[in-house]
């Protein structure tokens, strides 16, 4: 069996069926492939995340705004920690959001591997059936590979689902690069990085932190967000997490007699939500991105954001609304205080972080943003007891939502 040339497989089964930017973990079945994709593309064609989840975010927001399939790589062992977003967000049951998942298989069956993957192997396929994401086992030759994935590219997109392509083994042939010997995490040459690293040191992000002296918060979560909302340019959307935070944009536009095509109701997938807000810009440089989410989602999956900020565009504003409770569950208490938190959240690489506690000072804040930005609000506990939930069927959150880049 020939080995599969990394280069012809991108141009041929991937570019050849419109696909064109990938996201994900490294796998040791697909080391060929992205040192290819390490060589030769970069940030946004090619984005490395700290998690398989985060993978499936991106991919999830890029196709709701460009209508195109991405890839979100990983190993089999690493399917299981992409199964919430992909469950509660890019599922058929869902959003219907067309992803290829391409997937290493350590431990298939009848081959010798690692203890790790004795569990994780045999199930691989299984994993996938049950939980009905159609896929196909990488053939043997560039041909067939280019028709299968054309295949489950057409079974994405007619039944909006996830589908996978599961690669064994030693199928892809090693690449050498004429370029750098290593690059850096997401495609820029150590070289490169060497040449600025005393001008980044020189220049850290600085907070400024704009808190009122009163010992009770004037502002509570729907305040903020109604800030939020307020200051929206008409190209302007938001994206918002799991809960309470979407529970109130959904009601304020409604309030305002406003459609949703500009709001995106991530009913699922907490955590995911600034992967998810990140994908979406890259569809989308004109207009801002308002990624809304709440202390407990933010927390959630904080390494993707410790990766994905370093890069991230300057129309791209992450707002974190802590009011130190988990409040749509019951209000029970987030495991981290407010003087951590914000020294967590001043150490993420934004190129401008606010923290803030007054309409005064968030206002202040999306002013002054231009590059970059995490806008910490630090919020009361007041919440409505009764919360609107949307009563549009997901898909047509989607398409409202999709329809507004078209």
């Amino acid at each position: 069996m020939a080995l599969i040339d990394p280069h012809l497989f991108y141009e041929q089964a991937l570019v050849g069926n419109g696909i064109t930017h990938a996201f994900g973990v490294p796998d040791s079945c697909l080391k060929g492939l992205l040192s290819y994709l390490y060589a030769t593309k970069h940030v946004p064609e090619h984005i490395v995340t700290a998690s398989e989840g985060a993978a499936v975010g991106i991919a999830a927001g890029y196709y709701l705004s460009t209508q195109k399939l991405a890839v979100a790589y990983m190993q089999n062992s690493g399917l299981a920690n992409s199964l919430n977003p992909l469950q509660s967000l890019a599922a058929k049951e869902v959003f219907g959001i067309p992803i290829l998942l391409v997937i290493g298989w350590r431990g298939r069956p009848g081959e010798h591997d690692e203890p790790e993957h004795l569990l994780a192997g045999p199930c691989t396929l299984e994993t996938l059936s049950i939980n009905g994401f159609p896929y196909e086992v990488m053939p043997d030759t560039l041909p067939e590979i280019t028709q299968v994935i054309a295949g489950l590219v057409k079974t994405a997109k007619e039944g909006h689902t996830p589908v996978a392509l599961v690669v064994p083994n030693h199928r892809f042939a090693e690449y050498r690069s004429d370029g750098a010997i290593q690059n850096g995490a997401n495609g820029t040459a150590y070289g490169a990085l060497r040449g600025t690293a005393s001008k980044i040191c020189r220049n850290p992000s600085r907070v400024e932190e704009w808190r009122s002296a009163e010992e009770s918060l004037p502002l509570s979560r729907e305040q903020a967000i109604r800030c939020v909302i307020k200051q929206l340019g008409k190209a302007d959307v938001t994206v918002s997490s799991v809960g309470g935070n979407s529970r109130e944009i959904y009601m304020i536009r409604k309030e305002n007699g406003e459609d949703l095509s500009r709001s995106f109701l991530s009913i699922g997938a907490m955590g995911h939500t600034y992967p998810l807000a990140y994908g979406v810009q890259i569809g989308h440089p004109l207009g801002r991105i308002f990624c809304v989410e709440g202390d407990g989602s933010f927390l959630m999956h904080v390494s993707n954001i410790a990766v994905l900020a370093a890069e991230a565009p300057s129309n791209l504003v992450h707002v974190v609304i802590h009011n130190g409770i988990h409040a749509s569950t019951g209000g029970q208490g987030i495991p981290i205080d407010t003087n951590n938190l914000l020294s967590l959240a001043g150490s993420l690489p934004y190129k401008q972080k606010f923290f803030v506690d007054t309409a005064e000072g968030l206002f202040q804040a999306f002013e002054w943003a231009e590059k970059s930005t995490l806008i910490v609000v630090v919020v009361n506990q007041s919440v409505k007891k009764t919360l609107p939930r949307p009563s549009e069927h997901p898909f047509e959150l989607r398409d409202a939502f999709i329809s507004s880049f078209t």
